[in-house]
């Protein structure tokens, strides 16, 4: 029963994740398009990364425990094993986040935090990065539409060194 239990929640996950794909734009665009709110994409693309330990993944939230709540419930809802905690940017270099989420943090602040981390290999996300030329690596927003959208910085996934499968890659060109 268990073995059943984990292969349904596997299933539920990728069926999930292919139904939000099918309403992605062309991979000839410069951002990825999405029914789903940013926290289903946030975790989505993570359920599609390699980070570098094998260990449960810990994703911070960085000054918002209201996003912190909305990622729990989706974990929870979605039967994702990764566990959430709300961050003060003050401590962002003493914790040990395999992703961060940030939502309040301006881009310039969002690359000096992790900039400050280097060598952790760190995912990051931001709500409030429109440009994604510096900060975090997926910058996601919502449309007028209300469908999710993201855009990928490579060079700051390559400094990185976490491994994000290509098919995601493909639905996002680096933000030029």
């Amino acid at each position: 029963l268990p073995f059943l239990t984990n292969l349904k929640a596997i299933m539920m996950k990728k069926v999930l994740l292919i139904s939000g794909l099918m309403f992605f734009l062309p991979c000839n665009s410069t951002l990825a398009n999405s029914s789903y709110n940013v926290y289903i994409t946030t975790l989505s693309i993570l359920s599609y990364s390699q980070l570098a330990n094998n260990k449960a993944t810990t994703l911070c939230v960085v000054n918002n425990p209201v996003a912190t709540s909305q990622l729990q419930h989706y974990i929870g809802e979605l039967n994702y094993h990764y566990s959430v905690k709300t961050l003060n940017d003050n401590h962002f270099v003493s914790t040990q986040c395999e992703a961060v989420f940030f939502s309040t943090t301006p881009p310039l602040q969002q690359q000096q935090l992790l900039n400050s981390s280097e060598g952790q290999g760190i995912l990051s996300f931001s709500t409030n990065n429109p440009e994604c030329e510096i900060g975090s690596t997926f910058c996601l927003y919502t449309t007028t539409r209300g469908s999710t959208s993201f855009k990928v910085n490579l060079d700051n996934l390559s400094r990185s060194k976490i491994r994000v499968d290509p098919r995601v890659l493909l639905l996002a060109k680096k933000a030029e």
